[in-house]
């Protein structure tokens, strides 16, 4: 059995940073549930060895066709940073349009570019999870903003107005 301590209960005297960081890491948490959630509901309780892989690539291809951006293999490849290979990128690509989740079209002219577009399928299950899954963002940013105001009314008006941008 794993002991955890309890967070101290607010005293107006918690650090910002401790506040802040504690609702990135509910994010971040949360985010990976929904991860979870959304590789089971795609390829059920025996999801494939590189389903996290997968699902990262058919976010990007999404996130691309919504902002009306086109992406290729090669941009997925510099979107990894290096965590991915470029070899495992393209087997990702070539199960994620077998399963029926996203095209592949060549660029005419492009030689052997070829452009990423989800598919209806990948469309309606990311839709289908937006509105719970922002609620609950919201819910953690809200909780966030709330513990800051009570306890550092200075500070969460700095994070209110946004990052300081420095003058030109």
């Amino acid at each position: 059995m794993v002991e955890t301590t309890p967070p101290p209960a607010p005293s107006g005297s918690e650090p910002p940073d401790r506040i802040l960081a504690e609702a990135v890491a509910a994010l971040h948490l949360l985010a990976l549930r929904r991860q979870f959630d959304a590789i089971r509901q795609v390829y059920g309780e025996a999801p494939p060895h590189r389903a996290r892989e997968a699902l990262w690539v058919a976010l990007e291809v999404v996130l691309a066709h919504h902002r009306g951006e086109r992406i290729a293999l090669r941009d997925l490849v510099a979107r990894a940073e290096g965590l991915v290979s470029g070899p495992t990128l393209s087997r990702v690509v070539a199960e994620l349009e077998r399963d029926g989740l996203l095209v592949s079209e060549p660029l005419p002219g492009e030689g052997r570019l070829r452009l990423l577009r989800p598919t209806e399928r990948s469309l309606r299950v990311l839709a289908g999870r937006a509105e719970a899954g922002f609620a609950e963002f919201a819910g953690i940013l809200r909780e966030a903003e709330r513990r800051l105001a009570a306890a550092h009314p200075q500070e969460a008006e700095r994070c209110a107005a946004g990052p300081a941008r420095p003058n030109p």
